[in-house]
């Protein structure tokens, strides 16, 4: 039986590639002179910290640090306007919460903005605690973040699952040993070649597929 689902955010709950292109976008003009931003990259950076993208995108920038920084700057602009939620995520995971699972996120974001995208969308009051890149855990593809959470709350491996959408979301949850769910509503490097893990483009899917486990109504 199912009693945590971990939750990635980007990709898996809300949909922000297009704020990810426009924020890639308005880096490269000012600092990459105009050079032309491949947009297929967004399935390789949306996943892992923020810091590998940079570290990709700006290989002969010295100042990383301050691309880090005007990124962070940049982007919650896009937020506001180009953000959004995957069709039926919010009545799936208020549906989840309601039969008593418990709720968590584990993403690579921090704290600040996956405050702000899950209250966005009214979604804050169903997830007990959010696992960010300003945790001390390892990020993922280290189980760490999973591990975390299941011994705060004291579950076995067979009562979790691993929600994401990259390959890095499925390491974590094989990483940790717990169920894997990808969500495959975006395109991602890598995740047509996952074994072993359950994947799906609906979160009408995703609620049967746990209601079969845990035998809901």
């Amino acid at each position: 039986m199912i009693k945590l689902m971990i939750f990635d955010m980007d990709g898996t709950i809300i949909d922000s590639d297009l704020v990810l292109i426009k924020t890639w976008q308005e880096l490269f003009s000012l600092y990459k002179n105009n050079e032309k931003f491949d947009e297929n990259k967004i399935a390789e950076y949306s996943g892992p910290p923020l810091m590998y993208a940079i570290n990709d995108a700006f290989k002969d920038y010295e100042d990383k640090e301050f691309i880090r920084k005007e990124y962070r700057a940049r982007t919650k602009k896009y937020y506001d306007t180009d953000l959004s939620i995957f069709p039926n995520a919010k009545e799936i995971i208020e549906k989840l919460y309601k039969n008593g699972i418990i709720l968590c996120v584990l993403t690579s974001k921090n704290t600040e903005m996956t405050d702000y995208c899950l209250r966005m969308f009214s979604l804050r009051e169903y997830f007990k605690d959010l696992v960010t890149c300003d945790s001390s855990c390892k990020p993922k593809p280290s189980g760490e973040g999973i591990n975390y959470l299941k011994e705060k709350y004291h579950l076995n491996n067979d009562e979790i699952m691993m929600v994401g959408d990259t390959t890095y979301d499925d390491l974590a949850a094989k990483d940790a040993n717990v169920l894997s769910v990808v969500m495959t509503m975006r395109y991602r490097i890598g995740v047509n070649e996952i074994k072993d893990s359950f994947k799906t483009s609906s979160y009408l899917d995703l609620y049967e597929y746990v209601s079969k486990l845990n035998k809901l109504n």
